[in-house]
């Protein structure tokens, strides 16, 4: 029975995909933010932008976050890089299909997909947050996609288990049906108590709500109950990646709790940590120029 509930309650969040699909590329999504595209896989309607041109690096929205608040970030890494940045499955205005299930491995070899034809081979994976853990798992597995890891607020499953423990301590959203239904209301209220959480630099939090709600009004997603039931449930060991890992962190994010910092250097030999004590969660956005000399520090180096 409780499988029964966690797929309805998935559908909930999927629920008209195909409309969504249609109406996200000929609406306001398409044309809100220059450069913006959109690419189908078999299971999700990735929205994506593309800018730049050398070695390719993409980005993965952490939302409430979408493609709209990646401006001075994608001005900063064009120069030097190819910059790919996407919106998650079910997340922002990727939408997807009526099967798509949340799985752990179902998604990220739908996000291999997108990748292997859009990124192409040998792209630095900057995924940020649990999209971190889709990251190690595409780059143990499909090796060629990949060629570094720098990943930012990241972990394996264990500390993402700390992690929901932490962010939902009632266990609202863990629970099937119940948990897409009080996202659903909360959503655009939970917003400014998450960026209050988890941005370092206090003055750039106005302009990510404002962006956030701007985004919610035009039908953006945020399948953040889904993710904590199904995606975030996988407990299985992560293959162990090849490539040189970088682990970027926020230490003024106080959405993670302290012990998961770094954690990754805790899972694997030779990561590289640098930390950036007055940012937050999402680094990359508050000061793109630092973690841009980081990630070219890292690449050139390795």
């Amino acid at each position: 029975m409780t499988d029964l509930f966690t797929r309805i309650g998935a559908r909930l969040d999927t629920w008209d995909g195909k409309a969504k699909m249609a109406r996200f590329r000929k609406g306001w999504p398409a044309s809100a933010t220059q450069q913006v595209r959109f690419h189908r896989t078999a299971k999700v309607q990735y929205r994506y932008l593309e800018a730049g041109s050398g070695r390719t690096i993409v980005f993965t929205c952490d939302p409430p976050m979408t493609i709209e608040v990646y401006g001075p970030l994608v001005a900063a890494f064009s120069a030097p890089f190819r910059v790919i940045v996407v919106e998650l499955p079910a997340m922002g205005f990727s939408a997807t299909t009526a099967d798509y299930a949340f799985g752990f491995r179902e998604t990220n070899d739908d996000l291999a997909a997108f990748l292997r034809v859009v990124a192409g081979e040998g792209s630095i994976f900057a995924f940020s947050c649990a999209a971190s853990l889709a990251a190690l798992d595409i780059a143990g597995r499909m090796p060629e996609l990949a060629s570094h890891l720098a990943l930012i607020q990241a972990g394996g499953t264990e500390a993402f288990a700390i992690w929901k423990a932490s962010r939902d301590p009632k266990g609202i959203l863990a629970r099937p049906i119940v948990g897409q239904l009080a996202m659903a209301r909360m959503a655009p209220k939970r917003m400014p108590q998450w960026y209050g959480l988890s941005v370092g630099r206090k003055q750039q939090i106005p302009h990510f709500c404002a962006c956030a709600e701007r985004s919610f009004q035009h039908g953006a997603m945020w399948s953040l109950a889904s993710a904590y039931q199904i995606y975030m449930n996988h407990q299985d060991e992560l293959p162990r990646p090849r490539q040189s890992i970088l682990s970027i962190w926020g230490a003024a994010d106080r959405s993670h709790p302290a012990s998961n910092a770094h954690s990754l250097a805790r899972l694997y030999e030779g990561v590289r940590i640098v930390t950036f004590d007055d940012l937050g969660h999402t680094p990359e956005l508050e000061a793109p120029d630092l973690v841009l000399a980081a990630v070219l520090d890292f690449v050139g180096s390795r």
